[in-house]
């Protein structure tokens, strides 16, 4: 029987493509997927940045127990002057009383106002407050007028948050940022941690936008400035460069209110689980436990969560 040359061919083809695919050792079973959320759950966290007042604090609280988050830290950033800064902190200080086992609060303060900010300080820690956060743009934190104020945060042993950027316009002179002028830079966390060394600093949000890798790199030599994880950036790498040049040690778990991408960047990090559970969790805990400020004289009522 005579064979045309494409039958010999496909036929032959099709003889070795069997006998490749027999002699190919077998794939192993492919493991099952990771249960994210049932990772998340694993680990107890204090979220040390956080906001009421954008929502209803039962549907934050609510979004908190879906990851796993005991404690939020949380403030309402708005007020320039002291009768609004006020009127913030007093919301803060209901959203307390409301979930006291739950939320911590933070008190903004404008500076430009130094004797009204000073009481206002010793008004919220007094009601049981950690200290001064998420402090903003209207005043650099390495100006003089926040010297009293972070003298009196030495005194009660307060940590200090305060809202960052690194943006190549805040930067370097010629190029252009929506950020304001008075917005603190990684550099100004830098001068005033050396100029303070017993004050607890911590830089707002390391994905908040601009060069991340500037903002570990700069104050690597500060180590009483802290770096929180939030922000609603989450470039691949971006903890672990913070590990590296930082320590674990000074890197808090943060959200900003982005609960999930916040919790995904430490899980998707290249992290040990003692590491997970430093930045969760243990970092912050212990900065808590040194100060005297976020323990309250009474926090009666409230939601028992």
């Amino acid at each position: 029987m005579r064979v045309s040359r494409r039958e010999l061919l496909t036929g032959t083809g099709a003889a070795a493509g069997v006998a490749l695919q027999q002699a190919r050792p077998q794939s192993a079973p492919k493991a099952p997927p990771l249960d994210l959320l049932k990772e998340a759950l694993r680990y107890k966290k204090i979220d040390c940045h956080c906001h009421v007042g954008f929502s209803e604090t039962k549907k934050l609280v609510e979004a908190a127990d879906r990851l796993g988050i005991q404690k939020l830290v949380v403030s309402i950033p708005r007020g320039a002057k002291p009768e609004e800064f006020r009127a913030s902190n007093d919301g803060v200080l209901k959203a307390v009383r409301e979930y006291p086992h739950r939320l911590l609060g933070q008190c903004f303060l404008n500076p430009a106002f130094q004797k009204e900010a000073i009481e206002e300080l010793m008004r919220c820690v007094g009601e049981g407050m950690v200290g001064p956060g998420e402090l903003y743009d209207q005043v650099k934190i390495g100006d003089p007028l926040y010297y009293p104020i972070i003298e009196k945060c030495i005194e009660l042993k307060a940590p200090i948050l305060m809202h960052t950027r690194a943006d190549l316009g805040l930067l370097r002179k010629g190029y252009r940022t929506a950020a304001l002028p008075n917005t603190s830079i990684p550099d100004d966390f830098a001068a005033i941690g050396r100029r303070y060394p017993e004050a607890i600093f911590i830089e707002g949000h390391i994905g908040g936008g601009g060069d991340w890798e500037w903002m570990c790199k700069t104050i690597r030599d500060v180590p009483n400035v802290y770096l929180d994880t939030s922000g609603s950036v989450s470039d691949d790498g971006m903890i672990d460069f913070a590990v590296r040049t930082l320590g674990v040690e000074r890197l808090l778990f943060a959200t900003d209110l982005n609960f999930e991408s916040g919790v995904g960047k430490i899980l998707a990090a290249k992290l040990t689980e003692q590491q997970r559970r430093a930045i969760f969790y243990d970092n912050y805990a212990g900065i808590l436990e040194r100060s005297r400020a976020g323990r309250p004289r009474s926090q009666g009522g409230g939601h028992a969560n």
